[in-house]
């Protein structure tokens, strides 16, 4: 177990008993004494779509299944699991993610011509700010949550300026070739997983280096979108 996972696991187990003792409100409305209040956990169902990203430099496209939209509660518990140390409601994220993870394998054993297939979760690489921040990797948590286990296979190349002040082409721009990989893939079948779809252009970045050291890109497995900012980059880069 390396230095890393071990610091992830000591920070959630410190998180999960805190949660024991101190007074919770709900991370999707705020009511009180509920890790997340039965009405929030209602919303929070599966309703898997699935779209392609396509790649105007590598002419490739990127199959993608994604498990729901994200609304108003669904965006507040993210927020909560991912920026306030609420890693006690990855339990009730992973219930929806599991239906994207499951269409992603089929898609991948329906590639395959043996009778079992070996696939690979992979996770965008974390930056260091971030994890210095929050002592965790969301997506690893959420996806281990819904009974996967990741892999680190990404590494970052170089700093990149934050996402959140870009607009949607300066995002893909900004993302092509921050990674690479940290071992040949050749023949590997992989999946990639993210909690949160707006434009895509991690998801490319990802595709795009697993396949320059030979992996096999079955698709993308994400939890939640949003909407308008995917339409639009499909628009412009279809």
């Amino acid at each position: 177990m390396s230095s890393e996972t071990i610091r992830e696991w000591v920070a959630n187990a410190c998180r999960e008993a805190l949660s024991l003792v101190l007074p919770v409100s709900c991370a999707g409305c705020g009511e009180l004494d509920y890790n997340l209040c039965p009405a929030c956990q209602a919303v929070l169902v599966p309703e898997l779509q699935y779209r392609e990203l396509f790649d105007p430099v590598a002419k490739l496209r990127l199959p993608l299944w994604y498990s729901m939209e994200l609304t108003q509660v669904s965006s507040s518990v993210l927020h909560e699991f991912k920026e306030q140390g609420r890693t006690s409601v990855a339990k009730h994220l992973a219930r929806p993610f599991v239906s994207a993870l499951q269409a992603a394998y089929a898609a991948g054993s329906a590639e395959s011509s043996s009778t079992s297939v070996h696939i690979t979760w992979v996770v965008p690489p974390s930056s260091r700010a971030n994890f210095r921040q929050r002592g965790y990797v969301p997506i690893t948590v959420l996806a281990q949550a819904a009974g996967v286990r990741p892999q680190r296979l990404l590494v970052n190349t170089r700093r990149r300026v934050d996402q959140s002040v870009l607009g949607r082409m300066e995002r893909f721009e900004n993302m092509r070739g921050s990674f690479r990989t940290n071992k040949n893939l050749d023949g590997r079948s992989v999946i990639i997983l993210d909690d949160v779809l707006t434009t895509g252009a991690t998801l490319q970045e990802c595709a795009r280096a697993l396949r320059a050291e030979g992996a096999n890109v079955i698709g993308a497995a994400v939890l939640a979108y949003t909407p308008k900012n995917f339409q639009d980059t499909r628009r412009k880069n279809a």
